[in-house]
């Protein structure tokens, strides 16, 4: 883990890995959720989250008797969604770096190849020279 998370964040992080976690905090923060104690059917929130096998890790988790287990999901990871944007941000241009291809860092992150590139162009100032600016 680079940053620390929120408590129920690391366990999860530490179970099906931090981009798991992290999309969880994304999508759910602020809300009470559902972990069921036997593994997710495929239409599951949590299955559409973070795939079947990170589903299954985490429902094997916290699953500790019959019944599966209701969880605040805590509304931002380490302050602000700008704060939270820029950590990935961060994260990306680490890995990019350390000499990562795309792929590499999006698989890493839990992001997309395109999510990747913009924060690589914005980083480096994208944009094309000839064109002019219009500010």
């Amino acid at each position: 883990m680079t940053k620390a998370l929120p408590a129920v964040l690391q366990e999860i992080a530490e179970v099906a890995g931090e981009a798991a976690a992290l999309k969880i905090a994304a999508q759910y923060g602020g809300k009470r959720v559902y972990f069921p104690a036997a593994p997710a059917p495929a239409a599951h929130w949590l299955v559409e989250c973070v795939g079947w096998d990170a589903a299954n890790k985490i429902c094997a988790h916290f699953a500790d008797r019959k019944c599966g287990l209701r969880i605040e999901i805590p509304l931002h990871v380490g302050g602000t969604y700008r704060q939270f944007l820029r950590s990935i941000s961060e994260r990306v241009h680490a890995l990019d770096g350390d000499g990562l291809s795309s792929g590499q860092i999006a698989g890493k992150l839990g992001l997309t190849q395109r999510t990747v590139h913009r924060h690589r162009r914005r980083h480096r100032g994208g944009g094309n020279d000839d064109q002019g600016s219009l500010f």
